[in-house]
């Protein structure tokens, strides 16, 4: 009975964020354990047989959603939604078991399993026999010192409320009204965004006045992997990132390009990088999965499709696609090039099918290098700089790339993630690292193929997680639009958006949401 005890106190005093828990006065017993025992050591022995079972598959629980809570709080900044965040558990083991290895991670969570069942058997067992057994002593005289202990930690633990520094009593039972309100607050402000949804004057815009000052132009909007403020005005990475936007920008007027950058607010952060997809492509405030499930069943017109009505073949190229993309049936891309069809031979690295060089090339190769096409409207979703981080291959000569066999020779190079992932330090070289050849390959793609009919848009999809922000970032990412005609460059001038690669404090600072209006106001006929 006293490893139930510890077990339920343990449950009761975790918080619910890692940072906590090194702080001794969190584990300041806890309020609720005493209120359960006096609970159980009331009811009659025919309730409490049914009752005490609860109380342990509860703590088993709460124990759970805690730990879930640590990992959401660390990789999204907020805290978990166990009705819609379970879609994230194939994306969040592609991730660990390509950071830890795929023999580690299977380990770890057989054992995780394995401890799961014990402490659950070992729950039900013990608070079964402690609301029998020690129910029956308490109500005899010789025992009725027993009601002592929980009231003393009933003293105890409200004798918190006059402490400052230590947490608040009944800090479980707080938790769960704040996840029971916030998948209310979830289910209002999809409701609102319902409505808001309902109004929508673009989808009925005709077709001969969209996009008419982009006419002949091949638009690419390439959502660069956690590519965040952070990277820019951060010092550990601002100093390389300077560096890198100068050379950028040399090598783009070089070639005839100009730049314009401004900042986007994500509606994500950490991962989800569909969030931010479905943001842009429908223009509305998608921040989580409970909305992006809704709106993948709406007729809401997406980008694509209004690029795709004004003449546009629009495609999307996803090389972390494996299977059959089902969201296609909301964007309605023409064409979707992902890793089963983008032709790449070479080994992958780790998780991440293929480096960004050559999924620039192969959309190069398989489709703007044609002639008598329609104009290109694409969607690029770069891997590179997806966590884990490693290995990152070097730029090579784009006439040399072929079916992509010539990057095996980095695919496996340096130390696995395991080892990279011990130390903080080298996680956020490798983040900069990784970074930097996003943008290096990106630009080396516009002035190598780049003609005067191109334009890039390329955005962060999110901020990458607290290990390489720090806390109290914030969910900025940097957008920039490169091209060789002056008109498209002088219309993101008049919005705002500064010269050159590298945005400023007094940049434009859109939503994420924001661009999909602006682009077909802007660019649009009257």
């Amino acid at each position: 009975m006293g490893v139930t005890l510890l077990l339920g106190y343990i449950v009761l005093a975790l918080p619910n964020q890692v940072g906590m828990l090194a702080f001794p006065m969190t584990w300041w017993p806890p309020l609720e354990l005493p209120l359960i025992l006096i609970t159980l050591w009331c009811l009659p022995h025919r309730v409490t047989r049914f009752l005490a079972p609860l109380v342990a598959m509860a703590l088993v629980l709460l124990a759970l959603l805690k730990l879930a809570d640590m990992v959401a709080l660390q990789a999204y900044w907020r805290i978990f939604d166990p009705i819609s965040d379970w879609r994230l558990i194939g994306p969040g083991w592609n991730v660990f078991s390509g950071t830890v290895g795929a023999g580690k991670a299977w380990l770890l969570a057989g054992v995780l399993v394995v401890m799961l069942l014990l402490m659950l058997g070992t729950t039900i067992r013990g608070w079964s026999l402690l609301s029998r057994q020690v129910a029956l002593n308490v109500r005899s005289d010789q025992h009725r010192w027993l009601w002592s202990l929980p009231t003393g930690w009933l003293v105890i633990s409200l004798a918190g409320l006059v402490w400052h520094d230590v947490p608040r009593p009944a800090a479980s039972s707080r938790l769960i009204v704040e996840h029971v309100g916030q998948s209310r607050q979830n289910l209002r402000d999809l409701a609102t965004l319902k409505k808001h949804a309902l109004h929508d004057p673009i989808a009925q815009m005709p077709a001969d006045r969209l996009f008419t000052n982009l006419e002949g132009h091949d638009v690419l909007f390439v959502f660069i992997e956690s590519y965040g403020r952070t990277a820019l005005e951060d010092e550990r990475y601002a100093g390389a990132m300077r560096s890198r936007m100068a050379r950028i920008d040399h090598e783009l007027g070089k070639a005839g390009f100009g730049a314009r950058s401004a900042w986007l607010a994500s509606p994500t952060v950490g991962g989800q990088s569909w969030l931010a997809h479905a943001t842009l492509q429908s223009g509305l405030w998608i921040d989580s999965q409970r909305r992006y499930n809704w709106l993948m069943d709406t007729d809401r017109v997406s980008l694509a499709r209004l690029f795709g009505r004004a003449g546009w073949k629009t495609m999307a190229v996803e090389p972390a696609l494996t299977r059959e993309w089902l969201a296609n049936r909301y964007f309605r891309f023409d064409e979707v090039l992902d890793a089963r069809n983008l032709g790449y031979k070479g080994e992958p690295f780790n998780w991440i099918t293929m480096p960004d060089q050559y999924t620039y090339f192969a959309l190069q190769k398989q489709i703007l290098s044609h002639r008598d096409r329609a104009p290109i409207m694409a969607e690029i979703a770069t891997l590179s700089s997806h966590a884990p981080w490693t290995p990152i291959p070097p730029l090579v000569d784009w006439g040399q790339i072929g079916d992509g066999r010539i990057f095996n020779e980095w695919a496996n190079a340096g130390d696995p993630p395991d080892v990279v992932w011990q130390d903080s330090d080298r996680v956020r070289a490798q983040y900069l690292k990784s970074i930097d050849y996003a943008l290096e390959a990106l630009a080396s793609f516009i002035t190598h193929y780049g003609d005067d009919s191109l334009v890039v848009i390329a955005m962060g999809d999110h901020q990458p997680a607290s290990l390489i922000t720090g806390e109290g970032a914030s969910m900025d990412v940097p957008v920039h639009v490169m091209t060789r005609d002056p008109h498209v460059l002088d219309q993101f001038a008049r919005w705002g958006w500064q010269s050159g690669m590298l945005p400023d404090r007094n940049s434009a600072h859109w939503g994420m949401d924001a661009l999909r209006q602006r682009l077909v106001e802007g660019f649009g006929s009257p």
